[in-house]
């Protein structure tokens, strides 16, 4: 399939888009599966645990298929809680109310934990919300490294890019992975080097330097291979 060409600026405004429609659905995945009044606390407790290692569990996996990007959330920092006590107040408290993460814990953990109780753990609907939260760690992910790569292809002088498509961060990340490692970019990259050591030989001599050659505009991947996709954010 043809990739479509964009500008630098008009892809990182799109990373803007996407980081927003990753909050938007973090914001929806945490209101999913209200917890009923009568919910008994040692056996939330539990649940809890239980969704601890199921969201582990998928988040990894997924987070496997893209090992090669340059950087990557850490999943362990944010979902396990080493931790208990704040988990053993809440259960001797005289009075509590429904956990969430400011008492203890994670939110998507909680969601988990809610939509197991409600809807059984070996059931469709509880694999597949940890595999929706599984895939959102592993855009996230994708994101961090396509912001990082594109401001890598600026400081680099390359204006624009082919991608296949744009709303799909997995497989973007892996063109650009691709271009970055790819004979053209390298050839380009040497002779802005190239220009450089002439343009500092001529101002040495006191003549006028040469025009810098112009900017990679279009970056044609052919060689692609299709893989389907972690240092610490």
């Amino acid at each position: 399939m043809a990739g479509r060409t964009t500008t630098l600026d008009d892809f990182r405004a799109h990373l803007n888009d996407a980081k927003d429609r990753l909050s938007r659905e973090k914001q929806n995945i945490l209101t999913l599966y209200p917890l009923a009044e009568d919910f008994g606390r040692e056996e939330y407790a539990f649940a809890y645990v239980r969704a601890e290692r199921l969201g582990m569990q998928a988040i990894n996996a997924k987070l496997a298929e893209i090992a090669w990007l340059p950087m990557q959330l850490d999943p362990k920092a944010e979902i396990m809680t080493e931790d208990r006590a704040s988990m053993k107040r809440w259960l001797a408290a005289a009075l509590a109310g429904k956990p969430d993460s400011g008492i203890f814990g994670n939110d998507f953990v909680h969601a988990l934990a809610r939509c197991g109780l409600g809807h059984g753990w070996e059931e469709g609907e509880t694999l597949r919300l940890s595999l929706r939260i599984a895939n959102l760690f592993r855009d996230l992910s994708c994101l961090i490294g396509l912001i990082y790569y594109s401001t890598w292809l600026a400081e680099n002088g390359v204006g624009e890019l082919q991608i296949t498509d744009p709303d799909n961060l997995g497989s973007t990340a892996e063109e650009i992975a691709s271009l970055i490692q790819s004979p053209e970019l390298y050839r380009h990259l040497r002779a802005r080097e190239q220009d450089d050591e002439k343009g500092k030989g001529l101002k040495s001599l006191g003549k006028p330097a040469k025009k810098s050659r112009p900017i990679l505009s279009v970056i044609t991947n052919d060689s692609y291979l299709d893989p389907f996709m972690p240092a610490t954010v």
